[in-house]
């Protein structure tokens, strides 16, 4: 679990904006929801909350100021959300029918948020899946501009036209707007700081320099004169390099799609 004083004590060169409050949702599973929370809100908002609603016996934490409640508690998070100005709500796929029946019983609480983030990726059972959520979200009275999507898992914007095609049809008629540009990449990276059990923002403050010179010293002496702590010192220093060249491009994409996503749609 990552300390939340580190989260915030990190400067990954975002520029963070405070006023929203937004839940992460999508009654399809293994959609990219943590992905978007953890990796591109979190960096870009002034956070003052970040919930999670989720199995609170099967979830485990990876920030340690997030708050874990099950769907059937959602109402307390719907609460707290009247006195706070930016929070992320994630709202796991299995927690998705409580969290939309909450929200029928207790008329116009959609209103404590400022946008609805569906997250989506390509099939045509997730693609239905997602429609469902949207149109579940419309029928509580949730405008068609706070809804928005974002697209995970792919490469390129045409792509996304291609494998996505039932999906921004059905998009079309709803009048839910979209770009094709608010795509989070395919990357490594998240699986390469989960096995360096290390958060983006902490990656990106290290003093990458005197990594690099400490990883040319171990590299260029003798094999017979390296010790087996200073092998093993060399490797992993190769793996926090790798990690960290490999977060420029996947910053980059992030820090787009979410002025994407809250700037310019």
């Amino acid at each position: 679990m990552i300390s939340s004083e580190k989260y915030e004590s990190a400067d990954i060169g975002m520029t963070k904006q405070a006023g929203y409050r937004i839940a992460v949702i999508n009654s399809s599973g293994n959609t990219g929801k943590s992905l978007a929370s953890n990796y591109m809100l979190r960096p870009n908002m002034n956070l003052q909350r970040h919930y999670v609603i989720n199995n609170l016996s099967m979830y485990s934490k990876t920030y340690s100021d997030e708050i874990v409640l099950s769907g059937r508690d959602f109402d307390d998070a719907l609460e707290a959300l009247s006195n706070l100005d930016s929070a992320i709500v994630d709202i796991a796929a299995h927690t998705t029918e409580y969290v939309i029946d909450i929200m029928k019983n207790n008329r116009g609480s959609h209103k404590v948020f400022d946008y609805f983030l569906v997250p989506v990726i390509k099939g045509q059972k997730e693609s239905e899946d997602s429609l469902n959520t949207i149109k579940a979200l419309l029928k509580l009275g949730v405008p068609h501009e706070s809804i928005r999507i974002i697209f995970n898992n792919n490469h390129f914007s045409e792509v996304i036209n291609e494998e996505f095609g039932y999906l921004l049809l059905h998009l079309d008629e709803l009048k839910i707007p979209y770009d094709t540009d608010a795509a989070i990449e395919n990357s490594p990276l998240y699986s390469m700081l989960s096995d360096l059990d290390i958060s983006l923002p902490e990656l990106l403050s290290i003093p990458i320099e005197e990594k690099k010179n400490r990883q040319e010293y171990l590299r260029t002496k003798k094999i017979t004169e390296r010790t087996e702590e200073e092998s093993e010192e060399l490797q992993a220093l190769v793996n926090l390099i790798m990690t960290w060249r490999c977060a420029q491009s996947a910053v980059k994409n992030l820090n787009n799609v979410y002025q994407l996503l809250f700037t310019k749609l």
